[in-house]
């Protein structure tokens, strides 16, 4: 069966063919526009995974040295401060992943049958597998700016209070 994204993709191109319901069929796209489809979301998704990598970098550089001006204040903001560059480290892995460059829906070619649909399924669940690990490291990033946050004004509010 064929991946979520894919059947989707086929769907807006027939609605866009000129679809008038579920019974009205025409022609959907061939091979090559789902692959050329494919590769702009595959394109799309390292491009927003590359800038979150770079945004997980200047977190992590500030979450350190918010980290080494926790080191004189209690254990509890100390660790939480170590807490959050592991997470930002997460996040910047997942993104790592999402990039990964990978032929391996190549293997899925077959020679003898003159077929491209074990390649374009493998495709579609390649980017499907990646916008999920997007999805994830966005979460922990935005996870970790809220939580970045939170400790600087903790931080801020107990230097106050001194």
């Amino acid at each position: 069966m064929p991946s979520q994204v894919l059947q989707k993709f086929v769907h807006m191109f027939r609605v866009n063919a000129g679809a008038k319901g579920p019974g009205d069929n025409p022609a959907g796209p061939n091979d090559k526009e789902k692959v050329d489809w494919l590769y702009s979301v595959l394109t799309i998704l390292d491009g927003k995974a590359g800038a979150l990598l770079a945004f997980d970098g200047l977190l992590v550089a500030a979450e350190a040295l918010m980290y080494d001006k926790m080191a004189a204040q209690a254990d509890f903001l100390h660790y939480a401060s170590l807490l959050l560059i592991l997470l930002t480290l997460a996040a910047a892995l997942l993104c790592l992943f999402v990039a990964h460059m990978s032929y391996a829906f190549l293997g899925k070619i077959d020679l003898a049958v003159y077929s491209n649909a074990a390649e374009i399924d493998e495709l579609a669940r390649l980017a499907e597998a990646r916008t999920r690990r997007l999805w994830a490291g966005w979460n922990l990033s935005v996870l970790s700016v809220f939580g970045f946050m939170a400790l600087l004004i903790i931080f801020l509010f107990s230097s106050l209070c001194k």
